[in-house]
């Protein structure tokens, strides 16, 4: 793979060349000092040599032992004069002149080992750079395919460097926006679905609306009560649009985190209260008693009107589907790891393929009123949920119908 020379790399490679040839500078160098230092040393030695051999036999003629000296004794006179006179003892066949030839060899070879290290570490490096920008290469690519939506690829590794880091990293990145991919998916199917199911339930009331008001406007003739259960009709319907649309804008903010909930303390016993107050009216209508036990020392965190708001729901529910003449029992408990409101009611029985969903937005279970748009406890849900609290049913014919509401106190 051919290497881009960009500007860090550039910066490298000069750096390792400059190395390099300082590395060779002072090698030679060192040498030449090291040579420079020989030659002295051979001056001396030579010189006190001559003059030792000159002193100790006179009869030696120095013109035949400094040839030998300086290398050159083609026909081996001069050799075998030291030899016979002791100038090389034990058995030493090295002369001075093999010491330099010897330096020579030694500072070539220096040279050699610089310039074929240097040469491998070149090599190496070149090999290593053409690699690391191959797997640079392969991660530019792998954000490409992000940026063209594929978060289906997996680059993980297990090396120990830090492309592999990296690539690790872009993998948890990868991983975070898959997720965020099918969340915003999912979203968007369910905001497809709410307005589909909003716009099913608007067109139910509205068209309602509509036909009453067509038979109110071309009878001017009609009786007084049929004009008065007309009008109630339509202030029924126009309530319940109003409710509907009330309770969606307010998913609609919770859902999009717009909502600032606060989190202070709250007496339970004063909630409770007050939402028994609001549906004091609506529960003698129905005919249904409302029974709390709740402790005054209970109390719990979160903000006051979005918690009434996620009770009043529960509570109405339990009233709607009472029998004439039933009770409905509103109680509390708490231990270390969290605090349970209990709302209790006997009717109808409901089945448990709809336990399943009755917390889903616009769900209508086979015990649903004629009323019911399947929005309340969905609302419910949601802002437990966003309060560290969740709800839960379970309903049969021995215990009836109970709704537990647990905030944990861990958070």
């Amino acid at each position: 793979m051919k290497i881009v020379w960009n500007r860090e790399l550039k910066k490298l490679a000069a750096a390792f060349a400059a190395v390099w040839l300082l590395a060779l500078a002072v090698i030679n160098l060192s040498m030449a000092g090291y040579r420079a230092a020989w030659n002295r040393e051979y001056q001396s030695a030579l010189a006190a040599m001559i003059g030792s051999v000159q002193e100790a036999y006179p009869q030696a003629r120095v013109e035949d032992v400094i040839p030998v000296l300086n290398g050159s004794d083609p026909d081996g006179r001069g050799w075998k004069l030291l030899q016979k006179y002791g100038g090389f003892q034990n058995g030493t066949e090295i002369a001075f002149y093999g010491s330099r030839r010897q330096v020579n060899i030694l500072q070539w070879r220096l040279n050699l080992t610089a310039a074929v290290l240097g040469a491998a570490l070149a090599g190496g490096m070149f090999f290593y750079l053409a690699r690391r920008q191959k797997r640079i290469q392969g991660i530019c690519g792998y954000m490409e395919e992000l940026a063209r939506g594929n978060y289906r690829l997996d680059i993980r590794e297990n090396s120990d460097d830090e492309l592999s880091g990296l690539k690790n990293e872009v993998y948890k990145l990868t991983v975070f926006f898959r997720e965020q991919a099918e969340k915003a998916a999912a979203n968007r199917r369910a905001l497809a679905d709410s307005v589909a199911d909003i716009s099913h339930q608007l067109k139910t009331p509205l068209t309602s609306v509509t036909v009453l008001v067509d038979d109110l406007a071309d009878n001017e003739d009609m009786d007084e009560n049929t004009r008065r259960r007309f009008l109630a009709e339509i202030s029924s319907q126009i309530s319940g649009v109003s409710w509907l649309v009330t309770a969606m804008l307010k998913l609609s903010r919770l859902d999009a985190g717009v909502v600032e909930l606060e989190r202070k303390p709250l007496k339970l016993h004063a909630l409770i209260e007050e939402v028994c107050g609001r549906m004091e009216l609506p529960a003698e209508l129905a005919e249904v008693e409302l029974r709390r036990e709740i402790p005054e020392e209970i109390q719990i965190f979160g903000d006051g009107q979005w918690l009434t708001e996620a009770f009043l729901n529960v509570v109405k529910n339990a009233v709607e589907h009472s029998e004439p003449g039933g009770t409905v029992e509103i109680g509390a408990q708490e231990n270390d790891v969290y605090t349970m409101v209990t709302v209790k009611n006997r009717g109808e029985v409901i089945p448990e393929e709809d336990q399943k969903h009755l917390f889903e937005r616009f769900y209508r279970g086979s015990t649903a009123g004629k009323d019911s748009v399947g929005i309340g406890l969905a609302l419910t849900r949601e802002i437990l949920k966003q309060q560290n609290g969740t709800v839960s049913v379970e309903s049969d014919a021995e215990k009836g119908t109970r709704f537990f509401i647990k905030f944990l106190k861990c958070h």
